[in-house]
């Protein structure tokens, strides 16, 4: 079966402006997590979608979130095929966790693993989560998908110093 794109996240610079923006415009109702690092799309009928604030990213662009059954499985796989592993597991309020992961192109995407997932039951809406100590939190939306801030990914290897 096909993976199913379950959760969108942009960036912004600006909640305020952010919100202010989509209203305008598109008559959206966002609301702010208690740390001020993410902001959801809420509202009857919304989308699963929302925004983390901009030095918390780890893409340029959007990052949509695919369902698995199997995280774990899934990062190794995608490691076998190309892809680098950014967040190995990040867990989320409600049950579950997700993971990060760049395609061998650099396009940033999520997985999203719920912890019921093999009872086919969707998880019950939580209340905002709190950030976790790793400067990340997520929340499982109305429709089960997770309401992640992705957490800095790992420096990267340092070269050795050179020789003078």
């Amino acid at each position: 079966m096909a993976a199913e794109i379950v959760h969108l996240e942009f960036k912004s610079a600006s909640f305020t402006r952010t919100s202010e923006f989509y209203a305008r415009l598109f008559d959206w109702r966002t609301e702010q997590n208690a740390s001020a690092s993410y902001m959801k799309l809420s509202g009857d009928g919304a989308p699963s979608a929302g925004w983390v604030r901009a030095d918390l990213v780890q893409s340029p662009g959007p990052i949509a979130y695919l369902a698995v059954d199997d995280l774990g499985a899934k990062l190794e796989e995608i490691e076998r095929a190309g892809g680098r592993i950014l967040v190995p597991r990040l867990p989320f309020a409600g049950g579950g966790e997700v993971g990060l992961f760049a395609d061998p192109d650099g396009n940033v995407l999520g997985l999203w693993h719920r912890k019921d997932a093999g009872s086919g039951a969707e998880p019950a809406t939580a209340p905002a989560a709190k950030p976790a100590a790793s400067a990340a939190a997520a929340k499982p939306s109305a429709k089960g998908a997770p309401k992640a801030i992705p957490a800095k990914a790992a420096p990267a290897k340092k070269s050795p110093p050179k020789k003078k």
